[in-house]
């Protein structure tokens, strides 16, 4: 009998802090990655292009429900991770993370709250982990079968 797989994956969030070109403007923060997923050389090339901070420790926890949206992450141009931070009042400080999601339609409530979310090529560690949950929950709809509307009453016929 297969093992089933786990439903969370421990990470760090990288985020390189750049100071804005323009006088008047705020730090810019993005995510750079999540550890497990770069390497020290990936880590130390960041570094070189500003203020390197790790959140360690950060739990991805999936859902059997949300499986269909994990599965349309994984088979994208482009699979993400996502990183929620609340927003502070404080500009200058730090952001605070929230939550870490492979969850689009998660990641997208929170913008819409708007919170901070910054995204991030999934790593392959990352990608592996996910799609054996999702091969080991995922249950495609079936297609259903539309019915065409009667735009007569059969006792009218002519």
């Amino acid at each position: 009998m297969a093992e089933t797989p786990s439903d969370r994956f421990i990470a760090s969030a990288v985020m390189l802090k750049q100071t804005s070109q323009h006088p008047w403007g705020n730090d810019v923060w993005s995510l750079k990655g999540v550890v497990p997923g770069l390497s020290q050389e990936e880590l130390q090339q960041i570094e070189e292009k500003g203020e390197l901070h790790l959140w360690p420790d950060l739990q991805l926890q999936l859902y059997p429900l949300h499986c269909d949206s994990y599965y349309h992450n994984l088979v994208s141009d482009e699979p993400k991770v996502y990183l929620v931070c609340s927003q502070n009042e404080d500009v200058s400080s730090s952001p605070k993370p929230l939550l870490l999601t492979v969850d689009y339609d998660e990641a997208a409530s929170y913008m819409e709250t708007g919170e901070d979310v910054f995204s991030t090529a999934l790593s392959d560690e990352l990608g592996i982990f996910l799609e054996r949950f999702v091969l080991a929950h995922y249950q495609p709809e079936e297609p259903k079968k539309r019915r065409r509307q009667k735009w007569h009453n059969s006792d009218n016929k002519r």
